[in-house]
């Protein structure tokens, strides 16, 4: 958009007009560029005007109605923050209404010529975890002592045998969801940092004397990696690495919203390894940078492979599992290892083999409910769902932050009560324009769109009608839970409400009349409390259990 404002500025003048492409800043690529530059594609320009317009609508027309109902000026509304702030307050409503069930771990240690086995009870399928009652049974069964230990050493024998192979690909190179995955798991870094960091190394870093981009563009869903890239860090592969299997596979990966403008992010010169430039970096910046590097070149190295053994013991009548993975080869793995090639596991154990058990591990546990996202694991649902644009994932979060619909304690991502009543109005009243299959099928008209398919003015003037027929309607207020239910033939979802009353109610065990509702608290625990509070003083960290 930016080169058609300045060729809309140009107006008449004569001379032939050129839109260059970089997706790096690198001598190199400014050489290429010029030598074949292009044209202004009028089809992209659509598509981002249609997309800017649209979310102008959707938050012009709904942010006002919110500050209106709500009574709280400064709310806003927007077509992807909204479809986020939904499966975060999915998530909480998950953990809130989570009923913890007790059960019990029991495993058998048996000594092998491979060293211990944990052996777990083999339950049958439709018995689920195994309960108290059982498991007492078990522990009488076999003379287990308080401490685990067996009053008398009890044989183990392998009674059936089953393989399957196995196979992990290398993963490939980074994309914006990726990378920011990534960052988060590996450095610690949020969203945003890693962008900024990113930034910092595709705008160019002076190294030696010289100012040059060390990536390519961060703003990516593509995995793909140009042919020269691939030759160089395939060079340098063979050359320090020969005893590694390459492969070359970094197609593009399967997905129909992909837009695939830039090729993956990998360093503008794989030979450029992290060791060379790290004292011209920063601290986060050399971590980035390596990041990226060791993701390119592993992403064209084999897959580990190898095969699952899946075992069977008896014992007493009662039957015992383990499955055991023998490592056939590392592939990928290797190169995080070169100086010393990681061992391959071999199972040696036959059907028919009897071993020695003279301890048991008996744990009495609880459930746990789903933890709340990590900012990595939100946008990476973004990529995968076609819901925003790499361009704009971490930007959503941080607008979510801003507006205090949401918090992130310790790197996790909780729903604040300003967060629950905003979603549960639009839930209420604005369902079909946050819904994910809606949100991902505009994105769908817009890649069309960028592709020369479709009508800017007949998209943006359908979804127009859609808000203000939506704004005609009564608006309700009353509390609502929102959940999303797939439909059986999975060629949708369903967006549907459930109000207050119909969710079952958990009643204080204090006063006994109050009910117990949670929050995200700033120390990123859930707590639990009485709704009558302060009048009832009930507080706790563990869910009540009736």
């Amino acid at each position: 958009m930016i080169a058609e404002h300045i060729s809309e500025e140009l107006g008449s003048v004569k001379a032939k007009k050129f839109r260059l492409r970089l997706k790096e800043i690198s001598k190199k690529e400014l050489l290429e560029s010029l030598k074949q530059p292009g044209n202004i594609d009028i089809s992209l320009v659509n598509s981002q005007v249609c997309r800017r317009l649209i979310d102008r609508i959707f938050g012009f027309e709904i942010s006002p109605v919110l500050w209106k109902v709500l009574k709280i000026s400064g709310l806003s509304a927007g077509r992807v923050q909204s479809a986020v702030l939904k499966w975060l307050c999915e998530r909480e409503i998950e953990i809130r209404n989570f009923n913890p069930e007790e059960y019990v771990s029991l495993k058998a240690i048996i000594n092998t010529k491979d060293g211990e086995w944990e052996l777990n009870y083999l339950l049958e399928e439709e018995e689920g975890r195994l309960n108290k009652e059982k498991s007492n049974q078990l522990l009488e069964l076999f003379k287990v002592n308080p401490d685990g230990s067996l009053k008398k050493e009890v044989p183990f024998q392998s009674i059936e045998m089953g393989t399957k192979k196995f196979t992990n690909n290398a993963p490939r190179a980074f994309t914006t969801a990726s990378l920011q995955e990534t960052a988060a798991k590996v450095l610690n870094l949020n969203p945003t940092q890693t962008m900024r960091i990113a930034q910092a190394l595709y705008e160019g870093k002076k190294v030696n004397g010289e100012i040059f981009g060390l990536i390519t563009y961060m703003r990516t869903d593509s995995t793909r990696v140009s042919d020269a890239k691939k030759k160089l860090a395939t060079q340098y592969l063979r050359e320090n690495f020969p005893k590694l299997e390459i492969i070359n596979q970094t197609a593009n990966k399967s997905k129909l919203h992909a837009q695939d403008a830039h090729e993956a992010i990998v360093p503008t010169d794989p030979r450029l390894i992290p060791e060379r430039i790290k004292q011209f970096l920063t601290k986060d910046e050399s971590a980035i940078y390596n990041l990226i590097w060791q993701r390119l070149m592993t992403s064209l190295l084999a897959p580990e492979k190898g095969i699952d053994h899946s075992f069977i013991f008896e014992s007493k009548g009662e039957k015992w599992k383990r499955i055991q993975r023998e490592v056939v080869s590392n592939g990928y793995k290797d190169f995080y290892n070169s100086d010393k090639l990681l061992e391959k596991k071999q199972v040696k154990i036959k059907i028919g083999d009897v071993f020695p058990c003279q301890k048991f591990l008996v744990e009495n546990k609880v459930t746990s409910p789903k933890e709340r996202y990590t900012p990595g694991q939100i946008i990476a649902k973004m990529e995968k769902t076609g819901i925003g644009r790499p361009s704009t994932y971490s930007q959503t979060l941080e607008t979510l932050k801003k507006r205090k619909y949401i918090l992130e304690v310790k790197s996790r991502l909780g729903v604040s009560r300003l967060g629950e009543n905003v979603n549960g109005f639009l839930i209420n009243n604005f369902s079909e324009l946050i819904g994910e299959t809606f949100t991902k099928n505009m994105e769908s008209s817009l890649d069309d769109l960028a592709n020369g398919i479709g009508d800017k003015i007949q998209l943006i003037d359908s979804f127009y009608k859609t808000v203000l027929k939506l704004k005609k309607g009564k608006y309700s207020t009353e509390p609502t839970k929102a959940e999303s239910i797939k439909s059986k033939d999975a060629k949708a979802q369903t967006f549907v409400t459930e109000k207050k009353e119909s969710i079952q109610k958990s009643i204080c065990p204090i006063c006994g009349s109050g009910e117990v509702r949670s929050k995200f608290s700033k120390n990123g625990k859930t707590i639990y409390f009485c709704s009558r509070y302060p009048q009832c003083d009930f507080v706790s960290y563990e869910p009540n259990k009736n």
